[in-house]
């Protein structure tokens, strides 16, 4: 619909030949005048931007995947021999195989090479790990010759060096390349687990410290990576089959969820009585739900922002990386006859971000704002709320270490979302939504 401010509407006064010709824009019949509700969708309607769905589509892979695989003898520790039925770092190999299709399948240590048919008979077996170098520059190297960015690259390791300086080096090289490739419209993504571990005897560099637990199966869990440089185009799909092996993902630069995949779900305490919230009270490819009440209420309204469908890969990986400590962002427009004459605006006012999460907390439904509206005119304010997700993901804190001692953390990790930090305040929103109160 076009915005009530306009001089194409149906309302008395209007030129004929303006009115018709704005109907006929509009590919709909104008709003009666008077009709407060369908005043109000209209002007709701033109402000609601629905991001491009395309890059959130579960379908194949546009370029091929190569995999490099750490081949340095820390990495026996994920294999336990006794091959134990459980999610662990042959899961992750048989995972990617049967995923991803990895075109090329390299190992790299003291040198990268090619490894021919190479999937969880050659990489889940223990003896394919027996080189004393980890040469991640090596690796980098080779992404760096994939000028146009015609390959997706994931590199699976536990990250670690022998010595401080080599881990800071690999890092900061790391981040380069990261930041070159998201510049040339490429995705960048960190996925991480605590996977079960047995330490390598004789390994200095290898994860080795036994943590709190009970059974065998609990008795050490270290950290295991994958890095992924995706291809145009590809970065969603990627991460969405990372949130399938991995317990984390992080990654930058990610599109804007559609409106559809997205919902305000309420908490679980009903409503104060003469509050109604209305889920799809603007239906469509772009849902608005609307909070609204007789009078003021007494206890503020609580909701989330939430995933629509979690059972699908999208819904998933949504739902983790909300999750990951992704922050909420709010934004206001009063909805008025001159729609043009209120811009959005950074704030709260009856809407507040809860103090952790991405749930938000609605005060004093009910107000004055249709009250002081004049009859038949459309009334409220339209809340744009907005999930942001972090330059340097929250789980940093439980997987670097404080030391290059440290017998299970990964030295110098912060160092490759250092640069990552300033860059997400304008990276655009993980999701969006909107929410009509009055």
């Amino acid at each position: 619909m076009i915005p009530v401010n306009m001089d194409l509407t149906c309302s008395p006064g209007s030129r004929p030949a303006r009115t018709l010709l704005g109907c006929v824009l509009a590919l709909a019949a104008c709003a009666p005048p008077g009709d407060r509700e369908a005043l109000t969708e209209d002007v709701v309607r033109s402000w609601v931007e629905a991001p491009d769905s395309a890059p959130w589509r579960m379908g194949a892979l546009a370029r091929p995947v190569a995999v490099y695989a750490d081949r340095s003898g820390s990495m026996r520790g994920f294999l336990d021999p006794a091959y134990p039925t459980r999610v662990d770092y042959r899961s992750v190999i048989d995972g990617l195989q049967a995923r991803l299709a990895p075109r090329r399948v390299y190992g790299f240590g003291s040198s990268v090479r090619m490894q021919p048919n190479a999937g969880l008979d050659v990489l889940g077996s223990r003896e394919f790990y027996g080189d004393r170098d980890t040469e991640v520059e090596e690796v980098l190297d080779s992404i760096a010759r994939d000028t146009l960015l015609a390959w997706s690259h994931v590199v699976i390791g536990d990250g670690r060096r022998g010595d401080p300086d080599l881990a800071h080096r690999q890092w900061m090289r790391m981040r380069d390349m990261a930041l070159r490739w998201t510049r040339a419209r490429g995705t960048f993504l960190v996925a991480v687990s605590r996977a079960p571990f047995t330490p390598v005897r004789g390994d200095p560099s290898g994860c080795h410290a036994a943590s709190a637990g009970g059974g065998r199966d609990s008795a050490r869990q270290c950290p295991l990576y994958a890095f992924v440089f995706a291809a145009p185009g590809d970065g969603i799909r990627i991460a969405a089959e990372l949130a399938g092996l991995f317990e984390h993902v992080w990654g930058h630069p990610l599109p804007t969820a559609p409106l559809a995949a997205v919902v305000l779900r309420p908490g679980e305490a009903a409503p104060e009585e003469g509050v109604e919230y209305d889920a799809a009270w603007l239906s469509g490819s772009s849902p608005v739900p609307r909070l609204e009440a007789a009078s003021p209420a007494t206890r503020p309204f609580r909701a989330s922002l939430a995933p629509a469908d979690t059972g699908a890969p999208a819904g998933r990986l949504l739902a983790r990386l909300l999750a990951d400590g992704a922050r909420l962002e709010l934004f206001a427009r009063p909805v008025t006859a001159d729609s043009a004459a209120s811009p959005w605006r950074r704030g709260t006012g009856a809407v507040r971000a809860a103090p952790a999460g991405t749930g938000v907390e609605v005060f004093s439904p009910g107000g004055d704002d249709c009250a002081a509206a004049g009859e038949g005119e459309p009334c409220g304010t339209l809340y744009r709320i907005e999930a942001r997700a972090p330059g340097a993901p929250p789980w940093l804190a439980r997987f670097e270490a404080r030391a290059a001692a440290d017998a299970e953390r990964t030295f110098g990790l912060g160092r490759l979302f250092e640069p990552f930090i300033p860059l997400a305040a304008a990276a655009p929103p993980l999701a969006r939504s909107y929410l009509l109160v009055r």
